[in-house]
């Protein structure tokens, strides 16, 4: 039975840049000062051309680039997005189209901001399994096109607004003599649904009312239900730990930790719940600002960039999203 690793990682970025000051000015509202502790420092916004697809081929080029490959070769591909083309068809498949990937099967996965890394699991068991020899995974968002930057009081998202970037990033698995993936874990906690999220679809179809009272942005529920203000830097530590422990290691054993970067004092935490120092994880959102789907692979690529991996390091991810769902994946840099 083959092994899998990664062989290449690319990255995406828009054109236009906003800062928090000039995102403040616009809301009338504090955002330097809101996303201080949070480390995010800027955001970038795909134009009114650019779909996510756009955004997912830009960074697919790159990665394929550094792992030796053509679209061709590609056997399938695994957008990991919330933020679509279209509610149908897939994103994925106007991606194949794009890329040249005629010989690509592919699909849409979408766990919200947790779901990069469990098509990175995907993947890796395809390789695995004999299913396929080369796999793309893309993480790509293009939210801010579902974000209302109306003065705070009018605005339908409110902080959630001042949040979140668009982009992309890209990893090519393949085949490895010497095992690179290792171990992936899911979980999910379904009660934290009606926390924030675009409620648009089967459940709530689109209507004239809707849009006019703008309830077709990225916004949270009427319910008022939140999760707790701790919940990444208590969920996350456990999630690590278990996984590593599944594959036979030890937190001490990591060397570096990827998770979304949204919230550096949860990151924080968590090292320090591992025993951990700051030097074993990478930030990107002071620079990229926070891309959703695609965070975690921007840290890779940055990270890789400043030479923070080596063959044989051990590296995590660990991401969650909007639902509420958690996912790790374990690899060996090989």
């Amino acid at each position: 039975m083959p092994a899998a690793r990664i062989l290449g990682v690319g990255m995406y970025l828009p054109q236009e840049r906003i800062t928090n000051e000039e995102l403040g000015r616009l809301m009338a509202y504090d955002v330097v000062g809101y996303l201080a502790e949070k480390r995010i420092g800027v955001r970038f916004r795909a134009a009114p051309n650019e779909a996510t697809s756009d955004l997912a081929v830009a960074a697919a080029k790159e990665a394929l680039q550094q792992s030796g490959l053509q679209p061709e070769d590609l056997d399938l591909i695994i957008l990991a997005t919330d933020t679509p083309d279209f509610v149908s068809p897939p994103t994925s498949a106007v991606i194949q189209h794009k890329l040249g990937a005629k010989n690509a099967g592919a699909f849409d996965l979408n766990a919200a901001c947790a779901d990069e890394t469990i098509a990175l699991g995907l993947a890796a068991h395809a390789i695995i399994l004999g299913e396929a020899r080369y796999v793309l995974v893309i993480g790509a968002y293009a939210m801010t096109k579902w974000l209302d930057w109306s003065p705070y009081t009018e605005s339908a998202s409110k902080v959630l607004a001042m949040l979140f970037s668009d982009g992309a990033g890209a990893v090519v698995l393949g085949p490895s003599e010497k095992p690179g993936f290792l171990k992936s874990k899911i979980m999910a906690e379904g009660e934290y649904w009606d926390t924030y999220g675009i409620y648009l679809g089967t459940a709530c179809p689109p209507t004239v009312a809707m849009i006019q009272e703008k309830k077709h942005f990225l916004r949270f529920h009427e319910n008022g239900h939140r999760v707790p203000k701790d919940y990444n830097a208590t969920r996350w530590p456990k999630l690590v730990r278990e996984t590593l422990a599944a594959a036979g290691y030890e937190p001490a054993d990591l060397k570096l930790l990827l998770t979304n970067q949204v919230e550096y004092p949860a990151l924080e935490a968590t090292l320090q719940a591992l025993g951990l120092p700051t030097d074993r994880t990478h930030w990107v959102a002071d620079k990229f600002g926070y891309a959703g789907s695609a965070s975690a692979f921007m840290a890779l690529y940055d990270a890789l960039a400043c030479g923070k991996l080596r063959s044989g390091d051990l590296v995590a991810f660990c991401t969650s999203g909007a639902g509420f769902v958690l996912a790790s994946a374990l690899f060996r840099w090989v």
